[in-house]
């Protein structure tokens, strides 16, 4: 293994600690709040209201690539010979594309299968999501190893929810 390789999974490593750091700040903070949530109708449209912030947060990656797009002349991504930051962005931007796609129906299939009294889940599941995304753009900005930190993070919150709607669905 080389020692890139060695540091990503150390990087990738600490993205999960930070994860689960984040995950049980907000759940302390958030102390329970919703409150159980018995009827699946309204776990989901909360839920609804909550995955606006993933959505909102590729929204602003949309518009950061498109107005710089604008604003330095490259009108035309295929002609265009970018700097490393704006390529940079480009790739947040697509990789955002793919791990919302992926978070949006998992989440929805998590607020199907949660308890009642497990709904603080609703909330702090989507703004963990949204804080390894930033993590992974500002880790991208600083080199392509900075990335691992929010990679992971947003990784684990996806597989995790997977893993949780599979054993529900199972138990």
């Amino acid at each position: 293994m080389t020692s890139d390789q060695k540091m990503t999974l150390w990087l990738s490593a600490f993205g999960a600690a930070g994860l689960a750091l984040v995950l049980w700040g907000l759940l302390a903070w958030l102390d329970g709040w919703p409150g159980p949530i018995p009827d699946a109708g309204e776990r989901i449209g909360l839920a609804l209201k909550f995955a606006v912030l993933p959505a909102g947060f590729l929204l602003a990656v949309v518009q950061v690539v498109a107005l710089t797009r604008l604003i330095t002349g490259a009108i035309d991504p295929l002609a265009d010979d970018a700097p490393r930051w704006r390529r940079t962005d480009m790739r947040v931007l697509a990789n955002t594309v793919e791990q919302t796609l992926i978070f949006l129906p998992l989440y929805l299939a998590t607020t199907m299968v949660i308890k009642a009294d497990e709904s603080a889940w609703l909330t702090a599941l989507p703004v963990a999501f949204v804080l390894a995304r930033i993590a992974f753009w500002i880790g991208y900005r600083i080199g392509p190893m900075g990335r691992a930190p929010g990679m992971a993070a947003g990784f684990f919150i996806n597989l995790g929810m997977l893993g949780f709607v599979i054993a529900r669905f199972l138990g």
